[in-house]
């Protein structure tokens, strides 16, 4: 009797000893295939790189085979009763999600764009876009974005907050990255269905290319300081003129009609200063006004305004390899610090705009030749995209809808339905160039949901980047010396902040002195909206608050929106949802 019963609680403990290693040894191996999978990409990229299609077609083939292996061993009985057991089901949740997006990913997504690399070498041939050949990627990147797409909903809403923490920064990170893929791939889509018309396939075009210079900032990037004239015709885009935003002196009146909260906003400067059209945030706007004051010089018809600035160039110089511009070498480190402090320091105004002027046509020319990586050229202008840096308003209305909603159009957002939408703007008040040295970060946070609206706070801190005695020793050009009653090596900032499509401004201070009494909030196109400002120096920080309500309905992720600033990166970013 006593060995039976010894057997009796045996018995169990051999199960569970027997289903603990199974389950271990099921973990290393989905482990394994993960690993694996992760090095396939890494091959795979470098094959891309080094355009070697022998060592493309295996890295593929190894990344399908190690998702297929993760999702089959986690798409089983076993695994899915695992999701259930305390503690360890939600770490064991996130990876069947990851393990099963990754298979859609390798199966569905890659081998398109796997397939159609060769293309994109094609796409640009002796200075000229090969339309036929952006026709062709229209398939295989919107294959490819749809599984993206369905592979970033397999890991979306899941909280990984609580996973181990080896998986928790694994997991977010693929899930940020597929996310992003994903939305790259809709704008490479939207692009491949507008690029042939844009490049003159259709017809010859004629584009007002503005360079934003972010040293002096505005709404959209910077000071709209130097242009060029573009001509697209059969595919070939050429430079065709040159000017400086100088040749459009201040107008006694709006180029056009202004309304009542821009005026309150911005005065009347959007509409009589070149320099200062994109003090508004919604580049299509700033475009319009642009093209009114082209239009009253020129004769050419212009079919849209396009924008670069001088951090989006950066990214381009990946792809273009170094560019010569009379004695300087122009590369990827050095471009922003060449074209957006050096000048000022080294050269007078004259000179500076023709370093601008040769600069931007010798980046142009680069970007339209032979291409030392044209996949890193597509990375760095998709990137731009990405971070508001490379923007496009054209005129004609189709190509309008298929830009609708993207980054490129640089709109700002009006009433989606779910969505609450917070942006903010900068805009220099100094008259400088100090904008090189600013730097400002933002946060915001969703903290009540109420009746399908959230409560919303958020905070801007602000400083520069150089020491007192450093601004003291800055020329005059760039300090701005002083005008507008700003002390040399100190600026100004106006920052328009918009609320909620609907919603409220319900507070704002700054280094914690209430603006209740004095803010004016306005109406702007169902958004309240008001202008906050902030004198920076280089001893302290600058540091404003608010709280906001959201319109009804309005129960989704809040997203913040925010100028590019000197710094590379992107300042727009998703936060958490209170309901």
């Amino acid at each position: 009797m006593p060995n039976r019963r010894r057997l009796l609680w045996i018995v169990p403990i051999v199960v569970v000893g027997a289903a603990v290693a199974y389950t271990a040894w099921l973990a290393w191996q989905v482990q394994g295939d993960l690993r694996g999978a992760e090095s396939s990409v890494t091959r795979l990229k470098d094959s891309l790189d080094d355009k070697d299609p022998s060592s493309r077609d295996a890295a593929v083939a190894a990344l399908r085979a190690d998702a297929r292996s993760a999702a089959d061993r986690t798409d089983g009985v076993w695994w899915s009763a695992l999701t259930h057991v305390p503690a360890v089901g939600d770490d064991a949740a996130g990876v069947q999600a990851m393990s099963s997006s990754l298979n859609t990913i390798a199966n569905e997504g890659v081998q398109p764009l796997s397939d159609s690399v060769q293309d994109v070498d094609h796409v640009l041939v002796d200075g000229r876009i090969d339309v036929a050949a952006v026709r062709d990627l229209q398939q295989p990147v919107g294959q490819a974005q749809r599984a993206f797409a369905a592979a970033a909903g397999d890991v979306s809403g899941l909280d990984s907050s609580g996973y181990v923490g080896p998986l928790r920064s694994r997991f977010q990170r693929y899930a940020s990255l597929v996310d992003d893929t994903a939305a790259a791939l809709g704008s490479a889509e939207k692009a491949t269905e507008v690029l042939p018309g844009v490049a003159g396939a259709d017809g010859p075009r004629d584009y007002l290319l503005v360079f934003q210079n972010n040293a002096e900032i505005r709404a959209t990037g910077g000071l709209p300081g130097s242009w060029a004239r573009l001509h697209a015709e059969n595919g070939r885009l050429q430079i065709v003129q040159q000017g400086t935003a100088n040749e459009f002196p201040e107008r006694a009146t709006p180029i056009l009609p202004l309304t009542k909260a821009e005026l309150a906003l911005h005065h009347e400067p959007l509409g009589t200063y070149f320099h200062d059209a994109n003090f508004t945030p919604d580049f299509p706007r700033a475009a319009e006004l642009w093209t009114a004051r082209w239009q009253e010089k020129y004769p050419t018809q212009l079919d849209g305004v396009l924008s670069l600035d001088p951090v989006a160039m950066s990214y381009l110089l990946e792809g273009t390899g170094p560019v010569r511009v009379g004695d300087l070498t122009l590369t990827s480190d050095n471009a922003v610090e060449e074209l957006l402090n050096r000048p000022y320091r080294d050269l007078g105004p004259a000179a500076q705009d023709v370093l601008f002027a040769k600069a931007a046509r010798a980046i142009f020319e680069a970007s339209t030749a032979d291409l030392a990586s044209p996949m890193r050229f597509v990375e760095g202008l998709d990137r731009a995209a990405r971070e508001g840096r490379f923007l496009f308003a054209p005129r004609d209305p189709a190509e309008r809808k298929a830009l609708a909603g993207t980054r490129v159009e640089g709109a700002l957002t009006a009433d989606d339905g779910q969505t609450p939408h917070v942006d903010i703007a900068l805009n220099d008040g100094t008259g400088s160039k100090m904008s090189y040295y600013l730097r400002y970060w933002a946060d915001l946070k969703a903290i009540k949901c109420q009746a399908g609206q959230q409560t919303l706070t958020g905070s801007m801190t602000l400083n520069q980047n150089i020491s007192v005695a450093e601004a003291a020793k800055l020329p005059p050009y760039l300090t701005g010396g002083g005008q507008f009653g700003v002390h040399p090596g100190k600026q100004i900032v106006l920052i328009p902040l918009f609320g909620p499509y609907g919603g409220t401004i319900d507070h704002i201070s700054v280094n914690g002195k209430s603006l209740d009494d004095v803010a004016q909030i306005v109406d702007y196109r169902g958004r309240p909206a008001t202008v906050v400002f902030a004198q920076l120096s280089s001893s302290k920080e600058v540091v404003f608050n608010w709280t906001m309500t959201t319109g009804k309905g309005q129960t989704g992720n809040p997203e913040l929106g925010m100028t590019p600033s000197i710094v590379p990166g992107n300042n727009d970013a998703t936060f958490k949802s209170a309901c």
